[in-house]
């Protein structure tokens, strides 16, 4: 039977011939690019995914492969890049549309639960400078490679069980025109825990900058101020806070980074669908694209142009030089 049809929210994709197709394709990033384009994106995307997955790697084998860079802030840092290797497909997915139920419900679980886990890890990380830093006697004690390795591990249990979770709201949402575009595709229940999750975790982290921060300009006053003497007594803690700004850097960057895709989606479910175009909703999903991808990408560099212990590392895993780095204390 011949007629217009509509997506799940009420938007006219076409008639019934045909309509299957550019339904599913009005759903890629990049439908209805003109075709040159396509070609530059692609390549452009595929230059982006191959650092990414290059860079993220080499971080990943050099913490696993030289011991002494097996230390529970390392940990943290090896932990957000195996998430940001596995974003390093996410322009190679974008191009890929997922028409069938069986097909979204694992892309649904592999999205939401990297997502949900590189957020975690972000966290993970930040809440590690702050016990360094604000009790940098007591770190030791309590942030133990073993203990960082349980923390990892729950923390990537329940970004698999978000997914799940997300998954089965697909699958039980799924009908027949259903498209796996995963932010409309899911309830708005659970895009609401998912935003209010995002906003608690934003709320710690703001609270964990302020008292870092103001520990970093007490720290400042007091090197400006110290003898020498004093400055050899406060160069541990004085190392302590580099590396810390470094990392906070990079998750300080990584989350912002990642805030278009909550954006994106609390949109998509807040706002009346006749109030969204088609147009406004692709340009959303490019930023948050980029946001993914810038994210994956600067994380390597910022770790081997700021981190002078693992540029001596990847000299020593690859044999151009022994190193003579001593491990980082205490973290």
């Amino acid at each position: 039977m011949n007629g217009t049809r509509f997506d799940n929210d009420s938007h006219q994709i076409g008639s019934q011939e045909g309509g299957e197709d550019g339904n599913a394709l009005s759903n890629v990033y990049f439908y209805q690019t003109p075709a040159f384009a396509k070609v530059l994106v692609v390549l452009l995307f595929a230059t982006t995914s191959a650092l990414t997955l290059v860079g993220n790697g080499l971080v990943i084998i050099i913490i696993a492969k030289i011991r002494r860079l097996q230390i529970p802030a390392n940990l943290t840092i090896v932990n957000l890049a195996c998430y940001d290797f596995m974003m390093g497909l996410v322009p190679i997915l974008a191009f890929i549309p997922h028409q069938t139920r069986l097909r979204c419900v694992f892309f649904t679980v592999y999205a939401v639960s990297v997502i949900q886990a590189t957020v975690l890890g972000i966290g993970l990380s930040t809440i590690n400078r702050y016990v360094a830093i604000v009790h940098p006697l007591r770190y030791n004690q309590l942030m133990t490679a073993k203990r960082t390795c349980i923390l990892i591990g729950l923390c990537f249990l329940y970004a698999l069980a978000s997914g799940i979770a997300g998954a089965i709201d697909v699958a039980y949402s799924w009908g027949p025109l259903s498209t796996c575009n995963v932010d409309q595709e899911i309830t708005s229940g659970f895009v609401a825990f998912w935003g209010t999750y995002y906003i608690a975790l934003f709320i710690i982290m703001t609270y964990c900058y302020i008292i870092i921060s103001k520990i970093a300009w007490d720290h400042t006053v007091r090197m400006a101020a110290a003898t020498a003497a004093q400055r050899e007594e406060l160069s541990t803690f004085d190392a302590i806070m580099k590396k810390s700004k470094i990392m906070l850097l990079v998750v300080g960057t990584s989350f912002t980074l990642l805030m278009p895709d909550t954006i994106h989606m609390m949109l998509v479910h807040s706002v009346e669908a006749s109030k969204l175009s088609a147009a406004g909703l692709q340009i959303l999903r490019r930023i948050r694209l980029i946001g993914y991808i810038m994210n994956s990408l600067l994380n390597p560099f910022i770790y081997f142009y700021k981190f002078k212990d693992f540029r001596q590392a990847a000299k020593e895993l690859f044999g151009c030089k022994p190193s003579s780095v001593a491990p980082f204390q205490p973290v």
